[in-house]
């Protein structure tokens, strides 16, 4: 997987700084738990392979203050990965870079499914990142088109009640819009993540606290979202 990112990148033609970079590519990642995305690495330059558990430092600290934490069940069941894995510090720039290049972010994209897919399958999802919603269908792009229903609040657990967390569902029948132009979609008629929860998140700091408070996540909160969601009809195959 990590050599057909980087064939793409050193192929695709397209002159910016990420592509004189290396990747970064987080493996080991479990399957069927929490995957928490970022759109791409911004620190780095050679190719960094890594664990989500083993993660240090400022850039990882606010991530895991927000959804793991130190707890020992959370970090055993959160995959991570940046639907690109290639460095640039300044996301608006990369974004801005890859507009004109759809064809070659739809090839990159339909790697990073592969894995979501067939080998993380996660039963939460938390786009931990304001810009990344619509490349999994958020909105009126479609990309990955996964089928997102927003959760309505008297359909939430009551310890969502209050909580201004964007919380939407996978389309528990096959997990797809039904736009031609979904990528994927010779591979995938049917999703196996049909069912799973997702969140759309910005990664607040501490000056948020005070008038955003209700939109922050918690790692408490995250565990009792991940145990509601995997109790769940379709994610808990004993329950009809």
């Amino acid at each position: 997987m990590c050599n057909r990112y980087k064939k793409l990148k050193e192929e695709c033609g397209i002159d910016a700084d990420f592509v004189k970079k290396g990747i970064s590519f987080c493996y080991k990642n479990p399957s069927g738990g929490i995957l928490l995305t970022g759109i791409n690495p911004s620190i780095g330059s050679e190719d960094c392979y890594y664990q989500y558990q083993e993660t240090t430092g400022n850039y990882w600290k606010r991530k895991k203050e927000q959804v793991t934490g130190t707890d020992q069940f959370l970090l055993n069941h959160t995959a991570y990965l940046d639907l690109f894995p290639y460095f640039e510090s300044e996301q608006k720039k990369f974004i801005s870079v890859l507009k004109p290049y759809p064809e070659f972010q739809a090839k990159v994209l339909e790697i990073t499914l592969e894995n979501i897919e067939e080998h993380i399958k996660p039963h939460l999802i938390i786009a931990a990142n304001k810009e990344s919603g619509f490349y999994w269908g958020y909105g009126k792009h479609t990309w990955f088109g996964y089928d997102l229903i927003k959760v309505r609040d008297d359909e939430k657990p009551l310890f969502l009640l209050g909580k201004e967390i964007q919380l939407f569902r996978i389309n528990p029948e096959n997990g797809f819009r039904k736009e031609s132009d979904r990528i994927g979609q010779n591979k995938y008629a049917v999703s196996n993540i049909r069912g799973s929860y997702f969140i759309q998140y910005a990664m607040y700091n501490e000056r948020h606290v005070r008038y955003k408070e209700t939109r922050w996540l918690t790692p408490q909160l995250v565990k009792d979202i991940f145990v509601w969601a995997e109790n769940q009809p379709i994610n808990n195959p004993n329950i009809k």
